[in-house]
């Protein structure tokens, strides 16, 4: 009698046990092999194999968005143009899942459309050489200021009535006050910013304008200065001889000043102007931008204005008379009206 091995069985100690077969004649050991067979099959049908393991469902999830369902029409040319300029448009090869999207995170996560830009560099100061703070000594003595022609081209009414002063020696700056000198007082914060026309970094040697009587009083007092008088001022401009215009009695051109006609309609650097000078070598006493003095409007007690002298660059040219005077209220400010100090 011969033993199969069989994991066949019922109770007992181990589920394993040997199964006694008696082997006999060959049609008796077929039927002893069909039977293992038989109880092999039914073994197998309490045991699945894993390859008959149902795979589990996979969790739901929300569907990914389909980046080309947006995507349009290029029949035109007009999305690969709109690509070229902005690639991280919806569409275009940088699109992104606006889901995942942040102005911070990971590399790459940044919008360049909000990432903050660079602060530019600070403008540089103008140089030193632009405040040209030079003086003019004017001799004592006396000269003639205004005039008595009553032609209103040769002499306005509030010219009129000549007059003999006799003057100390004084001196006055040789060309009106530029940008960047004025700049050196608003960074000393002792004077304010000119309301108008106040690019110090740009244009440093352009006169200052925008400024009141008050605030070109208190520039020249800071530089240890003063506004100078109507008669210092003019006689400045045109010296003893009565000349009509610092460079003497011939009608303005653009060589001489800046006045109305030469197209510029704004002021230009200090001294452009050289054959405009006076007797006396001081620049821009016509033309360019007005300027304050220091003297009151006479016989007005109440709110008294303050003179204002020379021309601008609007005026016509008989206007930019060296004996021109008008008047400003104290807090008046132009873009025509500058100044120059005196001592």
């Amino acid at each position: 009698m011969a033993t199969i091995d069989s994991d066949v069985g019922g109770p007992g100690p181990a589920r394993g046990y040997r199964l006694p077969v008696r082997i006999g004649t060959e049609q008796q050991r077929a039927r002893a092999i069909v039977a293992l067979l038989l109880g092999a099959g039914a073994l197998l049908a309490c045991h699945p194999q894993p390859s008959a393991i149902p795979e589990p469902e996979p969790a739901s999830a929300s569907p990914r968005p389909d980046t080309n369902a947006d995507e349009p029409e290029d029949d035109d040319g007009s999305h690969d143009l709109m690509c070229q300029a902005n690639p991280e448009a919806r569409g275009c090869p940088w699109a992104r899942v606006d889901a995942g999207f942040g102005d911070e995170g990971v590399w790459g996560n940044t919008n360049p459309q909000t990432a903050p830009l660079p602060e530019p560099p600070a403008p540089e100061r103008c140089p030193d050489s632009a405040v040209m703070g030079q003086m003019i000594e004017i001799p004592a003595g006396e000269f003639v200021s205004g005039c008595d022609d009553l032609d209103s081209k040769v002499c306005g009414r509030a010219e009129q009535a000549r007059v003999t002063v006799d003057l100390p020696a004084f001196t006055i700056d040789r060309t009106e006050v530029t940008q960047a000198a004025y700049a050196r007082c608003v960074e000393a914060k002792v004077c304010t910013s000119p309301a108008a026309s106040f690019r110090p970094t740009e244009a440093c040697t352009h006169p200052v304008v925008g400024v009141s009587w008050q605030e070109a009083s208190q520039y020249c007092a800071w530089i240890n200065k003063r506004l100078p008088t109507e008669a210092e001022w003019e006689k400045a401009a045109r010296g003893t001889d009565e000349r009509v215009f610092p460079w003497g009695n011939d009608a303005p051109t653009c060589e001489l000043a800046n006045f109305q006609g030469c197209g510029l309609r704004a002021a230009q650097p200090v001294a452009s102007h050289p054959s405009g000078a006076s007797p006396y070598g001081v620049m821009d006493m016509a033309g360019n931008v007005r300027e304050w003095v220091f003297d009151r409007e006479e016989d007005r007690s109440r709110q008294p204005k303050r003179g204002i002298r020379g021309g601008m660059f609007t005026d016509q040219g008989m206007n930019i008379r060296s004996a021109r005077r008008t008047w400003g209220d104290i807090s008046v400010s132009d873009v025509g009206i500058g100044f120059r100090c005196a001592r």
